[in-house]
């Protein structure tokens, strides 16, 4: 898309469905391109480099695919590898929480320059189906939207026809929110929580990438590889927004 035509269609879209920049909370598209202040992502805390295989969190001093950290050596994830785009400090949360709890979908028209920012993110989830970790029916309907879709949604429109997007997965059990539980009070939230839907279109040998927003623990991405691993599917991966 033309440069000018954009900054039109982005001024445009800020009249129509008025925001803040996340981080700053002055008006959004001060360039014209970015929903977010150029000084605000640039002081996000970006992954760029190789981290921990599972988790995708930087390991200090080290830039070698294949290291693993200590929270997944003691308890080691059901798939194969992460990858995450920026810690959750307090910029990177206020990111999250104005897709999340704003409902502020124009956020993720900066993805394609957050993903230039994060090294090898799009060579990881290219030629892969794309499935969104599910909510409940009945908070899905509460809130309105899924954040998780949203975001699968962007990365399959930044890609191209190098990756596909699928519902596959079904949330089974409405759960309480993770925020304030522990590792093990996690697990044990989402143990068994999710299923494979009978109507899905996906084949036994593709690589599955399960988006989020957030990797905190694992434990939702866990029992959603679970639910994929039980039907044979072992090409899983995980890929999200934030770390922390």
């Amino acid at each position: 898309m033309n440069e000018n035509l954009r900054k039109c269609l982005n001024c445009l879209s800020d009249i129509l469905f008025p925001g803040n920049c996340p981080v700053c909370e002055k008006e959004p598209y001060q360039d014209g391109l970015g929903y977010m202040c150029t000084d605000c992502e640039d002081s996000l805390p970006w992954i760029s480099k190789n981290g921990c295989k599972f988790c995708g969190i930087p390991m200090s001093g080290f830039d070698f695919n294949g290291l693993i950290c200590a929270a997944c050596r003691d308890d080691k994830p059901q798939f194969l590898k992460g990858k995450c785009m920026f810690l959750l400090d307090q910029n990177g949360k206020k990111v999250i929480h104005e897709i999340k709890y704003h409902g502020v979908k124009d956020v993720l028209k900066d993805l394609p320059r957050w993903l230039d920012r994060c090294g090898n993110y799009r060579e990881f989830i290219e030629d892969s189906i794309l499935v969104p970790v599910p909510l409940h029916r009945k908070r899905l309907k509460k809130r309105g939207f899924n954040q998780s879709t949203w975001i699968a949604g962007a990365l399959g429109k930044e890609m191209g026809g190098r990756v596909e997007v699928s519902d596959a997965l079904t949330r089974v059990r409405d759960t309480p929110t993770q925020t304030k539980f522990d590792r093990r009070v996690r697990q044990k939230n989402v143990k068994n929580a999710f299923a494979l839907s009978k109507k899905n279109s996906l084949n036994i040998k593709d690589k599955i990438v399960l988006i989020d927003d957030v990797y905190t623990t694992g434990a939702t991405l866990n029992e959603c590889t679970k639910a994929l691993n039980s039907k044979g599917f072992k090409n899983v991966y995980v890929a999200t927004l934030g770390h922390g």
